[in-house]
């Protein structure tokens, strides 16, 4: 064991997630290679550190990884991040969808050049496709869509993707060998288009709960696959739709106001 976070999500009192060396050294090198992370990147954290998205998805440890440099900030507000942008060069940073907006918001507000950026990452919750537009207009930079849990469960958009598909997914599964599935309230795998909860078994996702043995037993099916406790829905080219609600409801993750990671 390399270290324990907190498990995701807010329905129950939060478990220890127990991550190894290797899985999780997998996960920040495998989430750097795919966004093409390099000695010549700088990435922000203006997350808190300690979140899983900014500590390694790829975040600090994939900067690091490949010997890029880490930028700390102590002030999340944009009015504070805009100019470390600027200052430092960053060319990579990851926010919430609600961070991400008040940063539009106030970005014609401030003088600061954020042209050293190339890609800004966003998860947490659900992107409404209006505020997933103006990132790139507004910007200048790539927008990557990322749904990922402590518990090792991590879908990105790629680089190379459609925008149709950046605008409107969180992507497919980091590793080739991330198994998912999307079952009804039986516990059956439904058809793809369908929205369901998603399950997930990989060389990342934990395999139980720091000594929760009854949390444990809800939390993971007898095959081995997690209850994430997220719904989704799989579009027919293999990209996940994650749902900020169990009805999937459009018109209210559009109108709602998400939380951070």
């Amino acid at each position: 064991m390399a270290f324990l976070l907190p498990s995701s999500g807010t329905a129950e009192a939060p478990q220890l997630v127990p991550r190894t060396h290797n899985d999780y050294a997998y996960q920040a090198l495998a989430a750097a290679e795919l966004v093409s992370l390099t000695e010549r990147d700088v990435y922000l954290a203006a997350l808190p550190a300690e979140s899983h998205f900014a500590f390694g998805c790829p975040g600090i440890v994939g900067t690091l990884s490949v010997g890029g440099t880490v930028v700390l900030v102590e002030n999340p507000d944009p009015a504070a991040c805009l100019p470390v942008i600027e200052r430092e060069r960053v060319t990579v940073t990851s926010l919430a969808p609600a961070a991400a907006r008040l940063w539009l918001d106030v970005l014609p507000t401030v003088r600061a050049d954020v042209s050293s950026l190339r890609l800004v990452q966003v998860g947490g919750a659900p992107l409404p496709r209006a505020t997933a537009e103006r990132v790139g207009r507004a910007l200048g930079c790539r927008l990557q869509q990322v749904f990922g849990m402590a518990e090792g469960v991590l879908a990105l958009t790629r680089p190379g993707d459609p925008d149709e598909t950046v605008l409107t997914t969180q992507g497919r599964p980091l590793s080739p060998d991330d198994e998912l599935r999307i079952v009804d309230t039986d516990g059956k795998d439904v058809p793809d288009g369908e929205r369901g909860e998603l399950l997930a078994r990989g060389p990342y996702t934990l395999r139980g709960y720091y000594r929760a043995p009854d949390h444990n037993a809800r939390s993971f099916t007898a095959d081995g696959y997690f209850r994430t406790g997220a719904f989704a829905r799989r579009t027919p080219d293999g990209n996940l739709v994650v749902a900020a609600h169990p009805d999937d409801n459009p018109r209210r993750a559009e109108n709602e106001d998400p939380s951070g990671p």
